[in-house]
């Protein structure tokens, strides 16, 4: 009968260190070559890992970031919503499509929209970030140009409610330059017809008019 082979523990050892360390490098080359910010945020407020796209994107050194609380880097305006969101995926949530500001090292700010998740084990969050600043940039210009639109057309309409008349004539100038009475005016641009009579202030400060009224003898 054949004998078991044995299993030499010290050459078992190495290999699950070998294959350790593999794995660890292959992620490193992950983590360092993405184009999203990916970071572990401990369960204490700061960074433990980020990648070399925080650098790029806020201009802070990694080390500068990771030597402050995460929240001193978040907008004011956004703190107290992201420490809600923060406590939610501590608690065992996730973030998904989360959104806010960073201020940079040049004090201007940076839109990011984040994933995260918790892992409990570790006490920490894993999360990838993007910066989507220029889209919301750009979302926000087309608002603001619908808006000019809108503005732009009321105002067209508004000239078109507005008729040029003659002051002495008082003929309408219609929209081909012609020239046209009241009566022909309102004649070819609505249903509206006109039947004539003499008011009774013209008949009274003009009383040779008594004979044009209808009825007159």
């Amino acid at each position: 009968m054949a004998r078991a082979r044995e299993i030499d523990p010290t050459a078992a050892s190495r290999a699950t260190t070998d294959s350790g360390a593999q794995h660890r490098r292959l992620e490193d080359a992950f983590f360092d070559v993405a184009i999203d910010m990916l970071c572990l945020l401990d369960f204490d407020g700061y960074f433990r890992r980020l990648n070399p796209a925080w650098e790029k994107t806020l201009g802070y050194t990694l080390e500068e970031l990771m030597s402050r609380p995460f929240i001193e880097f978040v907008h004011p305006d956004d703190r107290e919503r992201t420490l809600r969101q923060n406590a939610e995926v501590r608690a065992g949530g996730k973030a998904l499509s989360f959104e806010n500001r960073y201020i940079c090292k040049d004090g201007s700010s940076r839109w990011l929209r984040w994933n995260a998740a918790p892992d409990e084990a570790h006490q920490g969050i894993y999360s990838v970030a993007r910066d989507v600043t220029e889209s919301k940039r750009a979302s926000e210009e087309r608002e603001q140009l619908v808006v000019e639109l809108r503005a732009a057309l009321a105002e067209v309409q508004t000239l078109r409610e507005i008729l040029p008349i003659c002051s002495y004539c008082r003929k309408i100038r219609d929209d081909e330059n012609y020239w046209l009475t009241v009566e022909d005016y309102i004649g070819q641009n609505t249903a509206t017809r006109f039947s004539h009579g003499i008011c009774p202030h013209c008949l009274e400060t003009h009383p040779e008019l008594q004979h044009d009224e209808p009825g007159s003898a």
